[in-house]
C-alpha cells in the first residue's frame, strides 16, 4: 500500500513541479529577459514575482508548494519504509 502511495504522490509532485515551470514561461514578463541560461531553475522556483506576471504569481506559488509538499511526504514514505526494514526484528 505505501508503494502505491509513493508512486502517486512523486508522479502527483513532479507534475505539479512541471505544471509550475510551465505556467510562469506562460506568464513570462516581457520586461525580464526570456527563460534562457542565465535563468536560474532554483530562483524561478523561489521567487516567481521576479520572471511571471502578478496575476499568475498565486497560481505558481500554489502548484509549487503542493509539489514540494507531494514530493516530500513521497520521501518520508521512503524514509519510514527504510527504517523499519532496518529496525524490524
Amino acid at each position: 500500500m505505501l508503494q502505491a502511495a509513493f508512486l502517486v504522490l512523486i508522479l502527483m509532485g513532479t507534475v505539479a513541479l512541471i505544471s509550475g515551470m510551465m505556467w510562469t514561461r506562460l506568464h513570462w514578463r516581457t520586461d525580464v529577459p526570456a527563460y534562457g541560461r542565465e535563468s536560474s531553475a532554483l530562483d524561478v522556483t523561489l521567487h516567481p514575482e521576479r520572471y511571471a506576471t502578478p496575476d499568475a504569481v498565486g497560481v505558481i506559488r500554489l502548484l509549487f508548494r503542493t509539489g514540494l509538499l507531494l514530493v516530500g511526504i513521497a520521501v518520508v514514505i521512503i524514509g519510514y519504509e527504510l527504517a523499519e526494514s532496518t529496525f524490524k526484528r
